[in-house]
């Protein structure tokens, strides 16, 4: 092959090895901007991520949330969006007090970075003493009101880069490099000048930098050529030779294997083999009507088999309701889990040991539902209970801050529901309703009974939002899709109630600032 290549790409002209080198310019230009498409969308996720936005500006307005665990938390949440981008190097939030939360792969200092960024969003060549990078930085307003803002940045390695470019070369005569405005090469290489032959320049979208592809052609000898020359129409000859003899030797087979497939065409399908035939043969011509004929038998069985079955469509569209809810129920968030605990670990270290006792109690209650409970209906009583267990905790971890106000009708216990579908609505009342309350706070939990259904209201009097929020949340709630920003709990319970109840069946918000918010929960009796 290496010589059949050689000897083609001798007699081409040059336009069409231009053509080629074209060819290979263009590939390499989409790996190289799907590699740059990636590295946006990351940043875009740390600007528009809603928990590092409210964790800065606590962080950096009040030093009551100026903390470690504040630090950590931020810190953790920028590495799960870039730690899997094998090619970030470094990726950091600064603040205007110089306050930096980051995650990092090599020792680097931030105040020394953020001296030599520029304001606007940008890409630019990084050189700040130590290793070179690629640098994406952008500085972002945080909140509108006050006018914090803070500064985002991420470094790209740039051998991680050029081992990209490396990959995207389509040809060893082929080099690919990124260059910056000043036409200073970022990573990867190109040819010397006196060795060129082609070059394509292409800018990358919306960051400044272009792809450099330079090409070169390999230069041939006279005798070099005529040896090659000789050594093709050599193999051609044999592969010419070889493949007449291959062809007379299965057109017999073949043309006996085409009178079976007429008698097909007429409507013969089940077709026996022939008797003649030797089973034991390794003749092609046996071994093709035997293959041949042992496909139409199998294919006689399918046929029988898919007239006989009878599928049950309802037991496939229920199957099918249960695997989505399996996908649904998978998607657990931890964090209540590993702030409980951390909880318990501090209290254990400065309090008595009864409230410990406390908390482990209603922790081993809240388990005993959420983990223990096989299937996925319970009933309401069990539901309630395990709601209360969890009150406890709270209440505990929030020092006494809000109380729990209980009005469910005895004569609704005894029904099913979803497990699961009352805790992550009482945990977005207490962390987004209460949040920045200091006491105070009281949540009205009711449950009763309306003709064939079962109404839930929890009812607090925290902070409340804005009518636009509320359909906001609700819009995402019934989406499909999973956004940046989404109550993945309220989601969840959402999606669970309307795929074993229907549609009809759901979660409604109702909210005014600085009243409180009421959501509602409807599902229908189920014995």
């Amino acid at each position: 092959m290496i010589i059949i290549s050689a000897v083609i790409e001798f007699l081409y002209y040059h336009d069409n090895i231009r053509s080629n080198y074209d060819n290979f310019a263009y590939e390499s230009d989409i790996r190289v901007n799907d590699m740059f498409d990636q590295l946006e969308l990351k940043f875009k996720y740390l600007k528009e991520n809603n928990d590092i936005l409210t964790d800065i500006y606590l962080y950096a307005t009040s030093t009551v949330y100026r903390t470690e665990e504040v630090n950590n938390r931020v810190e953790n949440t920028i590495a799960s969006i870039v730690s899997n981008q094998e090619e970030i190097s470094y990726a950091a939030i600064i603040l205007e007090d110089g306050t930096a939360f980051s995650y990092t792969k090599t020792l680097i200092d931030a105040k020394e970075i953020s001296s030599g960024l520029e304001d606007g969003p940008n890409w630019s060549y990084l050189d700040y003493g130590q290793q070179p990078a690629l640098c994406r930085t952008e500085l972002v307003e945080v909140d509108y009101t006050s006018g914090l803002r803070a500064r985002y940045v991420i470094l790209i390695n740039l051998n991680a880069v050029k081992g990209i470019l490396d990959n995207a070369a389509g040809s060893a005569k082929q080099k690919i490099a990124i260059t910056d405005t000043q036409g200073r090469i970022v990573a990867g290489s190109c040819f010397e000048k006196q060795a060129l032959f082609y070059e394509v320049t292409t800018p990358i979208l919306d960051t400044g930098l272009k792809i450099n592809n330079t090409f070169i052609r390999t230069k041939y000898e006279l005798r070099g050529l005529m040896t090659v020359t000789f050594i093709f129409l050599f193999i051609l000859i044999c592969t010419g030779s070889a493949s007449y003899l291959v062809n007379e030797s299965i057109k017999i087979p073949l043309n006996r294997l085409l009178g079976r497939m007429e008698r097909i065409e007429e409507g013969d399908i089940f077709i026996e083999q022939e008797e003649e035939a030797d089973i034991n043969s390794q003749d092609e011509n046996e071994i093709l009507n035997r293959v041949f004929t042992s496909m139409l038998n199998k294919l006689n069985e399918v046929l029988k088999e898919t007239y006989t079955t009878n599928i049950n469509e309802t037991q496939l569209r229920t199957r099918i309701k249960e695997l989505e809810l399996v996908a649904l129920q998978q998607r657990i968030n931890p964090h209540f889990l590993y702030n409980l605990l951390d909880n318990i670990f501090w209290i254990a270290q400065m309090k008595n040991y009864e409230e410990i006792g406390e908390m482990v109690s209603a922790l081993g209650e809240f388990f005993k539902t959420s983990v223990s409970e096989k299937g996925a209906f319970v009933s309401i009583n069990t539901e309630i209970e395990n709601v209360k267990s969890y009150v406890c905790l709270q209440k505990i971890m929030h020092k006494n801050q809000f109380d729990v106000i209980w009005n469910i009708d005895p004569g609704i216990i005894h029904y099913k529901t979803v497990k699961l579908i009352l805790q992550p609505i009482i945990e977005n009342c207490i962390s987004h309703g209460f949040g920045g309350i200091e006491g105070g706070g009281i949540i009205h939990i009711t449950g009763k009974k309306e003709a064939d259904t079962i109404i839930f209201e929890v009812e607090d009097n925290g902070r409340g939002m804005e009518s636009e929020v509320c359909d906001w949340i609700t819009l995402r709630m019934n989406s499909s899709i999973l956004g940046v920003g989404d109550s993945i709990g309220m989601r969840n319970v959402n999606q669970r109630v309307k795929i074993y109840f229907g549609e009809p069946y759901g979660i409604s918000i109702k909210s005014k600032i600085n009243e409180g918010t009421t959501v509602s929960l409807c599902i229908p009796i189920k014995e």
